[in-house]
């Protein structure tokens, strides 16, 4: 039987942190000195979609972000992550789970999940993520291959989930032929490289991260990525271009404040996700190994009682998973 294994950090988590002297973030709780605001407290724009003034504007009021030509001042820093004992995967061979060249769970194998799943008992429950990934060996039709990975790691999905395993949790990966864990040169070998893992992610800081606050992507209520936002995402996909090569999941996740309608912010969020997501693979990252999903007002930082907590509440994570040691 598989054991817990750790995972490899792939030795990059970027922290990218608001450099926030003198700025006002447009918040939805209080007045914004020199701006005229609606009944919630936003900025109100013009029909050009700049921002309205009061008549007691002056120059030194030009520092909200997304007015006036203002930009935010954001540095890059680079730190190592914290995977150590807070992301274990458990491994199910093909042979063990399906018949060949089938996407169909074996009575036999739906008898080794749920063994598993009864040992794990509250583990998947409590976990922030977790990421079934399919995979293959090399013989055959490299697309064929990739779209069986993908039915494979959705069928032992959708069994968790029979079994109480919270489906909103689970993100399925199909990673077809790559990422063999050993060379696909002899059949022994390749039997090895026909597997769904079941990566249990304890708490978001295990994962490698890129966390940009999103006032430094986007205008308020806006998923569109400003042209600010773009040249940021640029230069931090440039230092993180090794990292998300060699990722085998990049997970990206939206967050909001708790500032207006739950429903609307858990959908700022999953369209500023998917902004982020499409970004990245113009920029040439595997779309294959690429999940996004939204968490709205439901995961903060900080607190949301003050402007400073709920600018950082506000974000986009890039969460990277690296390679398995074994």
């Amino acid at each position: 039987m598989a054991s817990k294994q750790s995972i490899l950090a792939s030795s990059l988590t970027a922290t990218l942190l608001l450099t926030q002297a003198g700025t006002v973030l447009a918040d939805t709780r209080g007045v914004t000195p020199g701006y005229a605001a609606d009944s919630q407290g936003d900025i109100v724009r013009s029909g050009s979609g700049d921002c309205v003034h009061t008549g007691s504007w002056s120059k030194a009021d030009a520092t909200v972000a997304g007015c006036d030509g203002y930009v935010v001042d954001t540095a890059v820093e680079i730190i190592p992550g914290e995977a150590e004992n807070a992301i274990s995967t458990y491994l199910f061979p093909q042979a063990e789970v399906f018949a060949f060249d089938s996407d169909k769970l074996s009575d036999a194998g739906k008898t080794y999940i749920s063994n598993y799943r009864d040992q794990l008992g509250d583990e998947l429950v409590q976990a922030f993520a977790i990421i079934v990934l399919g995979y293959t060996d090399s013989t055959g039709d490299e697309k064929y291959n990739l779209d069986l990975s993908k039915r494979r790691a959705n069928a032992v999905a959708d069994y968790l989930s029979s079994l109480g395993v919270p489906a909103d949790k689970m993100k399925t990966v199909g990673r077809g032929e790559n990422d063999p864990i050993v060379p696909n040169d002899s059949e022994e070998n390749r039997a090895q490289n026909r597997r769904v893992e079941v990566v249990v992610v304890g708490q978001p800081r295990a994962l490698d991260a890129m966390v940009f606050p999103s006032v430094a992507l986007f205008e308020r209520r806006s998923a569109d990525i400003t042209s600010a936002g773009q040249t940021l995402l640029e230069k931090s996909i440039d230092k993180a271009h090794e990292a998300l090569k060699k990722a085998v999941f990049i997970g990206i996740v939206g967050h909001t404040d708790d500032v207006g309608d739950d429903a609307y912010n858990q959908e700022l969020s999953e369209q500023r996700a998917s902004s982020v997501r499409n970004y990245l693979v113009v920029s040439g990252t595997d779309p294959d190994k690429i999940v996004t999903w939204g968490m709205g007002e439901k995961d903060p930082i900080a607190s949301n009682a003050t402007p400073e907590g709920r600018a950082e509440n506000r974000r986009v994570e890039v969460l990277v998973l690296g390679r398995i040691k074994r």
